[in-house]
């Protein structure tokens, strides 16, 4: 293939006073007909608006009539382009004028797969709170020096977001808690059950609420500052609670306070709730909790403790959070006013096995449970 590109003379005079200055010399690439029969097949086909441009570009200055500056105002591009354009077409070729080039960047040194590991292994725990703070923790310990918006687009590509960690007890024992989990059907099917007996196995847990509870995130309007008056009343009562894990089943009851007492007593309310079945109640280790073994159990009823310091295992401790949800934010005349308002936001569960069995889930205490 012969091709070059061939400068020729202005098309007259532009000068406004001498007729002295000339126009500038307009261009033309000689190329063979194939040559030019092939640019116009592929600009029909092409779909890239960049390689379209290019095609653009080369053909227009196959006739000899324009200049670089005409040709670019055309396309829409930089005279630059245009020129290094036909440039790499008259001496490489049409393939290499549509090939897709980019040159190499400086590697950052956020890719490098130890940095990378490190940032997900501070991420999974909770290390940095602020995007500054990780910054500072790359300048000592790697020497990289990123901008805030470098720090947010990394954190970004390693998966991290922003969240407010589940305080967890400096006593609890980890593998204590995937033990229970790992071995609860085990545990179980070790209960002093009768056997054919129908079975029902419960969580339990109380919850405190009064009229002083602190206020929660509401939304507002951007840039102003939301306002809302907060009770100083020290009154209080206590919600207890139990969901059945397998059929979603829910009993709950108000008192005034906690005790061993009281505790027997919403025991007996969920003994009564199935007279012909066995029940299991899987709680944690409150003093006020009777023990396995206790004389005074009603009958019917059986202890499965969870590990000290694990509350994450108990669904009615995210019940808790729903429920107060519902009631922050609100002043209430008397703690009655707030015990009515606790049921109220208590109803969808007493009502639909549905949503406790949302609350519970499908994971390891449902499939333990039943299978047991």
């Amino acid at each position: 293939m012969i091709v070059g590109i061939n400068i020729l003379p202005s098309d007259g005079a532009i000068g406004q006073s001498d007729g002295m200055k000339r126009g500038r010399p307009r261009l033309k690439v000689c190329a063979p007909e194939d040559v030019k029969a092939e640019v116009a097949r592929r600009l029909k086909v092409e779909q890239n608006a960049l390689f379209r441009d290019r095609l653009r570009a080369v053909q227009m200055s196959f006739d000899g009539t324009r200049r670089y500056e005409d040709i670019a105002r055309q396309v829409g591009r930089a005279k630059s382009a245009v020129q290094n354009w036909l440039r790499i077409f008259t001496t490489e070729g049409l393939d290499a004028l549509l090939a897709r080039k980019k040159a190499p960047g400086k590697a950052s040194p956020m890719q490098a797969p130890q940095v990378r590991k490190m940032i997900v292994t501070g991420l999974k725990e909770g290390r940095w709170r602020t995007g500054q703070q990780l910054a500072a923790w790359l300048r000592q310990q790697h020497v990289i020096d990123l901008s805030l918006t470098q720090i947010y687009y990394w954190l970004g590509k390693s998966g991290g977001a922003l969240k407010v960690p589940r305080p967890v007890h400096i006593k609890k024992d980890e593998a204590a808690a995937e033990a229970f989990k790992a071995h609860l059907f085990e545990a179980l099917c070790q209960l002093n059950i009768p056997a054919g007996s129908p079975v029902r196995i419960w969580t339990l847990d109380e919850a405190r609420i009064g009229l002083h509870d602190p206020p929660r995130r509401c939304w507002g309007l951007r840039g102003v500052r939301v306002v809302k008056p907060r009770q100083q009343e020290y009154e209080w009562c206590y919600i207890y609670g139990a969901l059945e894990v397998v059929e979603g089943q829910s009993e709950f009851r108000v008192m005034p306070t906690v005790g061993l007492d009281l505790t027997r007593a919403f025991l007996e309310q969920i003994a009564a709730s199935a007279p012909e079945a066995q029940h299991v109640i899987l709680w944690d280790q409150a003093g006020f909790h009777p023990r396995a073994g206790d004389p005074d159990l009603p009958p019917r009823i059986h202890l499965l403790p969870f590990p000290a310091y694990s509350p994450e295992l108990n669904p009615p401790e995210r019940l808790w959070d729903v429920i107060k949800d519902q009631l922050c934010n609100r002043l209430y005349q008397s703690i009655a006013a707030m015990e009515q308002a606790a049921c109220c936001a208590l109803q969808p569960f007493i009502t639909s096995t549905q949503r406790v069995r949302e609350l519970i889930g499908q994971g390891w205490l449902h499939l333990q449970a039943n299978a047991s």
